[in-house]
């Protein structure tokens, strides 16, 4: 199915992100915010209507990057699939061309390291490290004095409600 559309997303059956074109892009929303923000400031804007919106707009904008940022920052961690950070504005071949030599590309299905897993084994709060250290100072004069009489010192932890 041959789509009129000619740009990479539909070229291509791999979804290969550009980084260089997403944060293109959010750099491009960002310089939006700061000049509707800049318009406000200024009482420049054209209208009452966009002067009442504007607000909102800049927030709705802020927000937006905010959330794609933090989505780009888990693929580079390789706790997401780049294929959920895709879109037509930031696709890109999966070979590299002369023209984007030096972009990264994040390719869908691939992570610089499997997703963490969470441990079954469960992590003592510091409340409780903090109580079975005391306890141990109290039952060995010889941690007390390794520790540096620390454990002697730490006060109790609140009783809880």
């Amino acid at each position: 199915m041959k789509d009129e559309d000619d740009t990479p997303a539909h070229l291509y059956g791999e979804k290969v992100v550009s980084l260089n074109l997403e944060l293109a892009n959010l750099e491009h929303a960002l310089r939006g915010a700061q000049l509707l923000a800049e318009l406000l400031a200024n009482n420049d804007m054209p209208t009452s209507d966009a002067d009442r919106k504007a607000p909102r707009s800049v927030v709705a904008i802020l927000a937006l990057a905010d959330t794609r940022l933090q989505q780009l920052r888990r693929v580079i961690k390789g706790e997401q699939d780049a294929r959920e950070l895709w879109a037509p504005y930031n696709a890109t071949a999966p070979e590299s061309l002369t023209e984007d030599d030096e972009d990264v590309r994040l390719e869908a299905g691939s992570s610089s390291r499997p997703a963490p897993t969470r441990s079954s084994k469960k992590v003592p709060s510091r409340s409780t490290r903090r109580k079975t250290r005391i306890k141990r100072a109290a039952n060995n004069p010889a941690v007390a004095e390794s520790a540096g009489g620390e454990a002697a010192h730490v006060p109790p932890a609140p009783a809880s409600p």
